[in-house]
């Protein structure tokens, strides 16, 4: 809970009439300064943004934002960016992307962008930049933190839907056209894309681990894209192929590649050669997209539940059940897994052993996922994020 400066009076009927017989001035006293709790940080479709006491659970602040539903946010350097996108029974295009102050949820601004048509995508910042992508016009824009003016935009063959990377000196981002996109991140010139085919469609968001790009794909496949190029056309690795769309985001480290599928499965790939290390059957589609903290592999599934699964091998070490599907993306944090869930849930399930730590009721279902503020100038993301994954 936000904790309130206090001013102390000294106010003693004797103390007061001494000073004034002497005929001195009583000095103001200094009011103590402010402390705020650590935030964890989390959207559903109810319109609000919600932040609570990481440990605790307890409410530290709420934000209606009248766009409606909310994407994942982003915290950067004190201040929360997020987007809305307008879904029944709210009407209208929504274009907005908002900046709120992480400690109180106070609106700093409405960034508006202008036919942009709802954001689905969380954005990313570096520097003096905040990048995030649109939807019905097609747009990646580059905005500046403290003006909020356009430095550049970049208008892409499709909606974009998931969420951009950045990756020495470039930013890499998708399309539902299909298209793998590169540019340079302070110029917006294009340096490399690639198209994987009429009919195909990127909802998940890229990962980065040099010198590779992963990323899900509707055709049922994840791709693998080296991150430079000699020509304007991305170079691909290699394309392992499943039995459902991929939406998950994938999580890439220690050689391995981890996603979901719409085939029930959590799947690990070899980085190099894109041959399948292990997978791991659920009882409904995968969606979430998955977090390594530690040697474990976290994340959520339609079938309700929360997985913990061991990265070596694959086997489930505990799973986590909620009363509705789990599509947001786990977030990993001193031993505490926090998800939404689409039971108008947010979790907080201790990591080790898979048992519930605290639950707070949003009123809202959450397929967004959260990111914390600790004031230690680290920033806490989802391993990746989006409006589904």
């Amino acid at each position: 809970m936000l904790q309130r400066w206090s001013k102390i009076l000294l106010s003693a009927c004797t103390a007061s009439l001494l000073l004034s017989a002497c005929g001195k001035k009583q000095s103001e006293d200094t009011p103590q300064a402010i402390t705020y709790s650590p935030s964890v940080i989390m959207g559903s479709d109810n319109g609000v943004l919600y932040a609570y006491n990481p440990v605790t659970g307890v409410k530290n602040w709420e934000r209606g934002l009248p766009d409606a539903e909310c994407a994942s946010p982003l915290i950067y350097n004190g201040m929360v960016y997020v987007g809305t996108i307008k879904v029944p029974p709210f009407a209208g295009p929504s274009d907005t992307l908002y900046k709120l102050n992480s400690s109180t949820g106070v609106i700093v601004q409405k960034i508006t962008l202008a036919g942009a048509g709802g954001i689905k995508a969380t954005p990313i910042a570096d520097g003096k930049l905040v990048y995030v992508g649109t939807m019905s016009n097609n747009t990646l824009y580059a905005i500046d933190t403290g003006t909020y003016l356009t430095t550049w935009s970049y208008v892409a063959d499709g909606a974009i839907q998931s969420s951009p990377a950045i990756y020495n000196g470039q930013i890499y981002f998708a399309t539902t056209a299909g298209t793998i996109y590169c540019l340079d991140k302070t110029t917006g010139n294009l340096t490399w894309s690639y198209s994987a085919g009429a009919g195909k469609s990127f909802t998940s968001s890229p990962s980065i681990c040099d010198p590779f790009l992963y990323i899900g794909c509707s055709d049922s496949a994840v791709y693998s894209m080296y991150l430079t190029s000699g020509t304007t056309s991305g170079i691909n690795k290699w394309i392992f192929k499943t039995n459902g769309a991929v939406n998950s985001s994938p999580a890439a480290a220690y050689g391995k590649c981890i996603f979901g599928s719409n085939d029930f499965k959590v799947y690990c790939v070899d980085t190099s050669t894109g041959m399948k290390i292990w997978a791991d059957s659920t009882l409904s589609n995968v969606n979430s997209s998955p977090v390594i903290y530690g040697q474990v592999v976290y994340i959520g599934s339609n079938d309700y539940n929360l997985y913990a699964l061991n990265i070596i091998n694959g086997g489930i070490k505990w799973k986590f059940s909620t009363n509705g599907l789990i599509k947001s993306s786990p977030l990993a944090y001193k031993g505490t897994i926090y998800i939404g869930s689409y039971d108008k849930y947010f979790y907080a399930v201790d990591s080790a052993a898979g048992t519930l730590k605290w639950s707070a009721n949003v009123n809202g279902q959450m397929q967004c996922s959260p990111a914390i503020e600790d004031y230690s100038r680290n920033q806490y993301n989802s391993q990746m994020s989006g409006y589904t994954n």
